[in-house]
């Protein structure tokens, strides 16, 4: 090429510089041209790629588990759903039965240390549990309101004899009637022919387990 430029800059001294310019300016705008093509493609390209994970987005959506199966004819009013499609963790037991079992609880563990320091600690736990107290009764005004919807669905539940379980897929909250529930188990065991040991294996696994360090 370089060989060629001399040669024509020697043919036509004068002319050289103006065919030069000419021949580089084609080229230049057909490589502008040849690029502008090719980033159009590859937009085309990029809004088919996005179109595409769009479309795969909705399907995902589509087929999202409910949050809530209710195989029962509870109905719920619109509280009580939008509690109970938040999960099992939000359905919190009234505050009474979480009190009461949380003293009785105390009074096992404390029951299970030396009968000398069991005063000194039961008047410790005493002081703690009141504080406790002192603060769910001091929650704001969405927890008591939760709270109180969530009575509110134990008591249906309660009333119909069913239950709130979770699913074994997707961490839906399942409601169903308790009989429903044991029957469904029932059936599992018996189709995968489970059968019951004669004898609890636990301690025999434990022993070996102790002694196979040694």
């Amino acid at each position: 090429m370089y060989t060629k430029h001399l040669e024509c800059a020697t043919i036509w001294p004068t002319c050289w510089t103006t065919f030069h310019k000419v021949t580089d300016s084609n080229l230049q705008l057909e490589m502008e041209t040849h690029y502008d093509n090719l980033n159009r493609k590859l937009d085309n390209l990029q809004m088919e790629h996005n179109k595409h994970k769009r479309h795969q987005y909705r399907n995902q959506q589509q087929s999202f588990n409910p949050r809530t199966i209710n195989l029962t004819s509870i109905t719920f009013t619109k509280e009580e759903q939008e509690l109970l499609d938040l999960g099992m963790q939000h359905i919190q037991q009234p505050i009474e039965t979480n009190w009461t079992n949380l003293i009785f609880k105390t009074e096992q563990a404390i029951r299970l240390l030396d009968p000398r320091i069991q005063d000194a600690y039961r008047f410790m736990a005493t002081r703690k549990l009141k504080q406790i107290f002192n603060t769910n009764h001091n929650t704001n005004t969405t927890h008591k309101r939760q709270l109180h919807i969530a009575k509110n669905i134990y008591q249906k539940i309660s009333k119909s004899n069913a239950m709130i379980t979770e699913a074994n897929k997707g961490k839906s909250t399942v409601v169903i009637y308790k009989q429903d529930y044991h029957d469904k188990i029932h059936t599992f065991l018996l189709e995968n022919n489970y059968q019951p040991l004669p004898n609890n294996p636990t301690n025999k696994d434990q022993t070996r387990i102790t002694k196979t360090p040694q």
